[in-house]
């Protein structure tokens, strides 16, 4: 498949600096070109790449100047969204599964929707309804009253359990479980623990994606909710009875505790941690390893260290502490110095 330097501008809305007629057939990382290669450049910390790149097009903004001489571009207003909406349309992985697999269990009591796809070993569950155009593949399973929307993907080994709804247009990969117990455990005079049953629920709203291996537990009692558009990555635990708020990034090895209310497009970076019963409002950034262990209520704010503070304050306290060993070496030769005077 080849696509022109005209039919690509079209498509991202950009304009052609140089030749429309020229093609591309695949797409590379702008040191990595050939020129067959569509790239994109939008950090100008990388501008110098574009004098030496074998690729035919290259998509940037009107920042980026000059361009060599002879380099077709497509100048347009977000470069890498440009790129994303090309490798999206043209170039991403199209799974060829349908059809239901002979190997499927299927209870009779499930509905499945129009041209879905229910792969090898998989299991649905007594009264499951699945969407239109859905694939549960390879060895999933989704359990008894549990519903799933239309254009969702489960990839292999995921288990659904029992009353977990999810919405439209959802992507959740492989070993991810979805609805597993909360971690709730009271404790006896004798020191033993008595498990308190959960029996709340999971709900996951539309387009939201769901990194491999990432654990969603059900609430003790009512949902725990991942609401439109939040992309969790891998090796996430969401306690039970969380709510993230829409839009909401969630990077790899983050915890939140149970009860915790996170709100709508807030940011937290790798390893990073919410205590439970904590509130935290709109639009908050937590930076990697940062905890939040009480509610933010200022939305906007950029937060990291554990327990977490406003950027700017951590890294003045991190420059303190790494000056701690030339202070204390200060201090020692001051009191030495007062015992030689007295």
């Amino acid at each position: 498949m080849k696509l022109s330097a005209a039919k690509i501008a079209e498509i991202v809305n950009g304009t052609v600096e140089g030749n429309p007629d020229i093609e591309i057939s695949t797409v590379s990382k702008i040191e990595d070109a050939t020129n067959e290669s569509l790239c994109f450049l939008s950090n100008k910390k990388y501008t110098h790449y574009l004098k030496d790149t074998h690729a035919n097009i290259v998509l940037l903004d009107d920042t980026i100047n000059p361009v060599p001489e002879g380099q077709t571009v497509i100048r347009c207003s977000h470069p890498y969204v440009a790129f994303c909406t090309i490798l999206i349309q043209f170039f991403d992985y199209k799974d060829p599964n349908s059809g239901i697999h002979p190997t499927a269990t299927i209870e009779p009591s499930a509905k499945i929707g129009a041209n879905c796809h229910i792969g090898s070993h998989a299991y649905i569950g007594n009264n499951v309804i699945i969407g239109d155009n859905s694939k549960i593949l390879a060895n999933s399973c989704v359990y008894e009253d549990s519903t799933i929307g239309n254009n969702t993907v489960i990839h292999s080994n995921v288990s659904i359990y029992y009353q977990t709804k999810i919405g439209n247009d959802c992507l959740i990969h492989a070993g991810t479980v979805i609805g597993s117990d909360g971690f709730g455990q009271a404790p006896l005079p004798d020191g033993t623990y008595i498990k308190i049953p959960q029996i709340g629920n999971v709900i996951i709203g539309n387009k939201v994606e769901i990194g491999s291996n990432t654990s969603i537990d059900r609430a003790n009692m009512g949902s725990t909710i991942i609401k439109d558009g939040c992309r969790l990555d891998n090796l996430v635990q969401i306690a039970h009875g969380v709510e993230l708020g829409e839009n909401t990034i969630v990077a790899g090895g983050v915890c939140i505790a149970g009860s915790a209310k996170i709100g709508a497009n807030c940011v937290f970076a790798g390893q990073s941690g919410v205590v439970g019963h904590v509130t935290v409002a709109d639009k908050t950034t937590l930076g990697g390893q940062g905890g939040i262990n009480k509610d933010i209520k200022e939305p906007g704010g950029i937060f990291t260290g554990s327990p977490h503070l406003p950027f700017k304050d951590e890294m003045k306290s991190r420059v303190m502490w790494r000056n701690l060993p030339k202070l204390e070496q200060r201090v020692r030769e001051l009191e030495q110095q007062l015992k030689e005077d007295k």
